[in-house]
C-alpha cells in the first residue's frame, strides 16, 4: 500500500510538467486562431461594404459613376483575397461565388460587356486607320493591330491569326508607330464620347524622332542638322529615308486633329518636345507648329534666381512650350486666349 501511494504521489508530480509542456503549443494555436478570426472578420466587412454600395446604386441616378466606384471597390477587394490564402476552402469557396454573383450582376445592370466590346472595337478601327499612314516595315502591311481593352495587350495579327507583340515586331520605327497609333485611336474614342470623356484629350509626346536620331548622339549645334546626325550615327546613307518618315510623323499628327474635329467636333491637342527643326512639311508651315526653342538655354526660362520681370501681355512664342496647337485648351498660344 505505502508503495502505491509513493507511485501515485510521483505521477502526479509529474503532471504540471506535462501541462507546461503544451502550454506554448496552445499559445501558437491561439495566436493563428486570432489571425484567421481576423481576416475573416476583414472578409465579412468587406462584403458588407460592397453589398452597401450595391443597395445605394439603386437609389440613385448617375449609372456610370456609380459602376465605376462600384468596379473600384470590387477590384480593391480581389486585391485584399491574395493575402487570404490561409482561409480553408469552404470560405474561400463561398468568397468565390460572392464575387461571381457581384460580377454578374454588375454586367447585368451596367451592360459592361457591349461597352467595351464596342468601345474596343471602335478603337481597333481606327487604330488600323491611322496606322496605315505611318512607315511601319513592309512585313507589317498593310497594317493589322489589335488591342485589347481588357487586359492591355498590343499585338499584330497575322492572316492566319497569329499573334505577334511588340517585343518580336522587330525594329524601333514598328514600336513608335505601333504607339502611336494606339495612342492616337484613343484619343480620338475620348473625342467621340465628348462630356462622357474623363480623361481630357490632351497627349504629350517626347521625342519620337529619336528612332531616327537617337539620343545618344552628341548634338551640341545651335541648328538642328539631320545630315550631321546620320553621319554620327554611322548611317549617312539613310538621310532621306529618315528625314521622309521624319516629317510624316508630324504631318500626320497635325493631320490626326483636324480630322478628328471633323468627326467629333472636338480638336485634341498634342504636345511634343523634340531635336528635330526646320522641318519642309506639306500641309502646314513647321514654324506654325513651334511654340518655343531651347537649343541655347534651359528648359525653364527665365531661372528662378533671374530677377527678370515678364508681364503676361509679353510672353512670346519663344517663351512657351514646344507643341503642335490645338484648339480645346487653347494651353499653346496665349493670344487666342
Amino acid at each position: 500500500m505505502n508503495n502505491a501511494l509513493v507511485w501515485l504521489n510521483t505521477e502526479l508530480s509529474k503532471t504540471n510538467y506535462q501541462i507546461d509542456s503544451f502550454r506554448h503549443t496552445k499559445a501558437e494555436l491561439d495566436s493563428e486562431i486570432k489571425e484567421i478570426d481576423g481576416k475573416l472578420k476583414k472578409v465579412k466587412k468587406e462584403i458588407a461594404e460592397i453589398r452597401s454600395i450595391e443597395e445605394k446604386l439603386k437609389n440613385k441616378e448617375d449609372l456610370d459613376n456609380q459602376a465605376s466606384r462600384y468596379v473600384g471597390r470590387l477590384e480593391e477587394y480581389l486585391e485584399s483575397l491574395d493575402s487570404l490564402s490561409d482561409l480553408n476552402d469552404k470560405n474561400y469557396d463561398n468568397i468565390i461565388k460572392d464575387i461571381e454573383d457581384i460580377e454578374s450582376q454588375l454586367k447585368e445592370e451596367f451592360n459592361v460587356d457591349s461597352k467595351i466590346r464596342t468601345a474596343e472595337t471602335y478603337i481597333n478601327k481606327q487604330m488600323n486607320k491611322i496606322g496605315e499612314k505611318f512607315d511601319f516595315e513592309e512585313d507589317y502591311k498593310p497594317i493589322n493591330l489589335k488591342f485589347s481593352l481588357s487586359n492591355f495587350d498590343l499585338y499584330y495579327k497575322t492572316d492566319d491569326d497569329k499573334k505577334i507583340y511588340l517585343r518580336s515586331m522587330g525594329s524601333g520605327a514598328n514600336w513608335l508607330y505601333s504607339h502611336l497609333s494606339l495612342f492616337l485611336a484613343l484619343h480620338r474614342y475620348f473625342c467621340k464620347i465628348g462630356d462622357k470623356s474623363v480623361i481630357p484629350p490632351i497627349l504629350f509626346i517626347d521625342q519620337p524622332t529619336q528612332v531616327y536620331f537617337p539620343t545618344n548622339i552628341e548634338d551640341n549645334s545651335n541648328e538642328f542638322d539631320a545630315q550631321d546626325l546620320v553621319e554620327k550615327r554611322g548611317k549617312p546613307e539613310s538621310l532621306d529615308a529618315d528625314m521622309k518618315s521624319v516629317k510624316n510623323i508630324f504631318e500626320q499628327l497635325v493631320q490626326f486633329c483636324k480630322d478628328t474635329k471633323d468627326l467629333t467636333g472636338i480638336e485634341p491637342q498634342i504636345i511634343i518636345t523634340d531635336h528635330a527643326d526646320g522641318l519642309t512639311l506639306d500641309n502646314v508651315t513647321f514654324d506654325d507648329l513651334v511654340v518655343a526653342r531651347w537649343r541655347d538655354r534651359g528648359f525653364i526660362y527665365p531661372l528662378p534666381n533671374e530677377s527678370v520681370n515678364i508681364k503676361s501681355d509679353d510672353i512670346s512664342k519663344e517663351q512657351m512650350p514646344i507643341g503642335i496647337k490645338g484648339e480645346q485648351l487653347n494651353l499653346l498660344d496665349p493670344s487666342t486666349s
